[in-house]
């Protein structure tokens, strides 16, 4: 083997070499971040179930007779709950006497829920529990 096929070949191996190390680079990054959104992903999720966790305990309690004024006061009550740290919560009061939570992420990663007052028992007349009684009292 001259100099110059030895030349040739460490080039070729120097070259492959970088290629492969580049590739395995990128491969290990995309999954540090495909991980790391993963994992965003799940905090919101967590955060969402600990608002519908603080709602359930609400529930049965007439807040109003009317879904309209029910879902103003669960947007109202959603929204005054501390956020999660580093996530973004957006309540609004939506026609129909939906409440529509969101939270986004600071990568951009977003979750909502859809809440109805009246899925919690928080609007309508109380049912009263009294019994009707049929004999005329004399």
């Amino acid at each position: 083997m001259n100099l110059v096929e030895v030349l040739v070949a460490s080039a070729m191996f120097v070259t492959a070499s970088s290629c492969s190390l580049q590739l395995w680079s990128s491969g290990a990054s995309w999954t540090r971040q495909a991980e790391a959104k993963q994992q965003q992903v799940a905090e919101l999720e967590a955060a969402l179930l600990a608002s519908q966790a603080q709602l359930t305990a609400l529930a049965g309690t007439p807040i109003a007779t009317d879904c309209t004024a029910a879902s103003s006061w669960l947007a109202a009550h959603v929204q005054a709950q501390p956020a999660p740290s580093g996530f973004t919560r957006q309540v609004s009061a939506e026609p129909g006497a939906l409440v529509r939570l969101q939270l986004s992420a600071a990568g951009g990663e977003q979750r909502q829920r859809w809440l109805s007052p009246a899925a919690y028992g928080m609007c309508g007349a109380a049912a009263a529990a009294e019994p009707e009684s049929s004999d005329a009292t004399l």
